[in-house]
């Protein structure tokens, strides 16, 4: 039973708005040292504030392989073939769409010996045959039945899980608007302790936006267990966390 290790998942990422700048324009009362237009040589205050906010994933992404090795070529394919096709049924009958399962790689590579004897060159001994697939699972609450059934049906190697929200644009708004009333709360602060009136914004400058999701989990945080793992759960623990 594939066993994941849940600490990977608890610490909060976010999406993180930096830099939002914003120029006032402000009367001043008593001297202050600003930046000056150059057009009418008006003192000019620039502040700057960043915003960060954290939301559950509602979705994930997942990379599955299924990996075999054989002496001959075509048996390779062929068992590599019916064990992808096996998986690729159990995705969908856990509820993944067809569109939301994608071939992302596949390769053959042969295996040599490198120690044979009576030949300056290596001896092909096999080939290794890797079908990856990408699956997108909407429902979080069923990644461990699909991790498990697709483990079961022949998926060998899960190169990692990304937590992710389908859409941010709400996110990006709220950090937004706490940008910019962090920035107007800073600049009133500053105008009234340098005893100056703000007039009007002259500018907004909206900076980049960071979408930093959990880590990723892969392969080596989890593991194919035996018999003592099997009676523990009969399905993956998942612990989405924060993005």
């Amino acid at each position: 039973m594939m066993k994941i290790n849940n600490t990977a998942l608890k610490s909060k990422t976010c999406i993180f708005l930096s830099i939002f700048v914003l120029s006032y324009l402000f009367c001043a009362v008593t001297p202050v040292q600003a930046e000056t237009a150059s057009s009418n040589d008006l003192p000019v205050l620039v502040v700057s504030a960043q915003s960060t906010v954290t939301a559950s994933p509602d979705q994930a992404s997942v990379s599955l392989a299924v990996i075999g090795f054989d002496k001959d070529l075509n048996k390779a394919q062929k068992t590599n073939n019916t064990n992808t096709e096996r998986v690729i049924a159990s995705l969908l009958e856990n509820g993944i769409e067809k569109e939301n399962i994608e071939t992302s790689n596949y390769t053959i590579q042969p295996q040599y010996n490198y120690e044979s004897k009576g030949s300056d060159l290596p001896e092909i001994i096999g080939y290794r045959v890797r079908n990856e697939v990408s699956v997108t699972v909407k429902d979080i609450d069923t990644l461990g039945t699909v991790l498990d059934s697709a483990v079961k049906a022949g998926a060998n190697n899960i190169n990692y899980i990304n937590f992710e929200k389908s859409d941010t644009s709400a996110l990006e708004d709220k950090a937004l608007a706490q940008a910019v009333s962090r920035a107007q709360s800073k600049a009133k602060v500053i105008a009234e302790a340098a005893d100056v009136n703000i007039v009007r914004i002259l500018s907004i400058n909206e900076g980049n936006v960071y979408i930093n999701p959990p880590v990723p989990l892969r392969y080596a945080d989890m593991g194919l267990g035996g018999a003592e793992g099997a009676a523990k759960s009969s399905q993956v623990p998942i612990q989405p966390g924060q993005i």
